[in-house]
């Protein structure tokens, strides 16, 4: 489906002149020591600089080691592709795990544990070309209201990027909740023009004036070798600071703008103290 984000989105491509660096990547942010950052290349599985956000390069993720409290741990964050299938968002995904294996196998026993986490982009379509486009407009504006929101907050059926997690060994129960991290207004469809005739004005007669709110989640957590912690379980020695369950933190503004097109999201997790 092709989407306008919240009113704050996108206002770069609104800027006077042509966008000629294209630059763009992923980062992690700590309060904590870290060491040796490693970019990993993903499976490349769309054309990033002629899109209407050009941007030079590919896919990658990024593997940083921390140290908290005397325990060493892997942490790895990426940006899956949009554009393109399930399927390819999974070879990238696994692209990154392996090489996260590598690294931990590198280290051996001092590895206290891994975390992962992303906008992995599991909104559960396949996009590009006409063929797709039609079988996706089909599953949007047929579905029943229910069914929609159940499979766009439960994406594991038809993402198997996720799945790629289970298959490393990584747990998603527990670092995740259910709510939607990405609210999008769908008042086109990718390569509309490319519609019958009869199917542009099914599409036409289907999505209101206002456009249609779809609700996905996204953005992902992982771990292996660490416990998610629940509401309320324990308190942080040093500060007394009570853990909190794994959430989504909606409606973040500042001077009455998003601050982005996806929420954040959080869980505490339980680092082993050496």
């Amino acid at each position: 489906p092709g989407a306008s984000a919240a009113p704050s989105m996108c206002v770069e491509l609104n800027l006077p002149g042509d966008n000629t660096s294209a630059l763009h990547g992923n980062a992690v942010l700590t309060r904590h020591s870290f060491s040796s950052p490693e970019v990993v290349r993903l499976t490349r599985c769309e054309n990033n600089f002629e899109s209407a956000e050009r941007r030079l390069g590919g896919r990658i993720g990024v593997l940083v080691d921390l140290e908290i409290n005397g325990a060493h741990l892997n942490v790895a964050t990426t940006h899956l592709d949009v554009v393109h299938s399930p399927r390819c968002r999974a070879k990238q995904m696994r692209a990154m795990l392996e090489a996260l294996d590598r690294r931990a196998n590198r280290q051996g026993s001092r590895t206290s544990g891994v975390v992962v986490g992303g906008d992995l982009n599991t909104h559960t379509f396949a996009r590009g070309g006409r063929l797709r486009t039609m079988k996706n407009a089909a599953v949007i504006l047929g579905s029943r209201a229910s069914s929609l929101r159940d499979r766009l907050r439960n994406p594991e059926r038809t993402e198997p990027a996720i799945g790629e997690f289970v298959r490393f060994g990584y747990e998603t129960h527990g670092l995740n909740d259910r709510e939607p991290t990405n609210r999008s207004i769908v008042s086109a469809l990718d390569d509309s023009s490319r519609l019958p005739l009869p199917m542009k004005w099914w599409v036409r007669s289907r999505v209101p004036p206002e456009g249609l709110l779809l609700e996905f989640r996204l953005d992902w957590l992982a771990a292996r070798g660490l416990k998610p912690l629940a509401a309320g379980e324990t308190a942080d020695r040093d500060t007394g600071v009570v853990s909190i369950a794994a959430q989504t933190i909606s409606g973040l503004t500042q001077n009455g703008q998003f601050l982005s097109d996806h929420n954040p999201i959080v869980v505490d997790l339980e680092v082993p103290h050496t």
